[in-house]
């Protein structure tokens, strides 16, 4: 009877473990712009792209300086601010801030993860 509801309890905290909403924060460093038939002769080339996949999906992104951009996305009552910084080879989109996305200094809502991935496929797809 103990073996079982040892079991029973390791099962449910188990369970219980795979419904977490949050993750580790990661910030995505150094993703290389798509080699492609598409030429990239500039930064103001990688700007533009980076300001068009914004717009496509919602995002509010101005240029705060040479080689950055800040991103912030509102969805109902959450807001994610996001810098995104760039040359003509590569950009970086890094964590600022947030409004009720759990951040806790090391680990955020996982729908951060989905929504910072996406932003990267849009980009990709706007240099191709």
């Amino acid at each position: 009877m103990k073996k079982q509801a040892t079991l029973f309890i390791a099962t449910a905290l188990f369970a219980l473990a795979g419904c977490s909403t949050s993750v580790p924060i990661k910030n995505f460093e150094q993703n290389l712009i798509p080699q492609t038939s598409k030429i990239i002769n500039n930064t103001a080339d990688v700007e533009t792209g980076i300001l068009k996949a914004c717009i496509q999906l919602g995002w509010q992104c101005a240029p705060v300086s040479e080689g950055k951009i800040k991103g912030i996305l509102n969805i109902r009552t959450h807001q994610l601010i996001v810098n995104i910084n760039y040359d003509k080879t590569a950009y970086s989109i890094n964590y600022q801030d947030s409004t009720n996305l759990n951040y806790n200094g090391s680990k955020i809502h996982r729908q951060y993860i989905n929504w910072v991935t996406n932003l990267m496929r849009h980009i990709d797809a706007e240099m191709i």
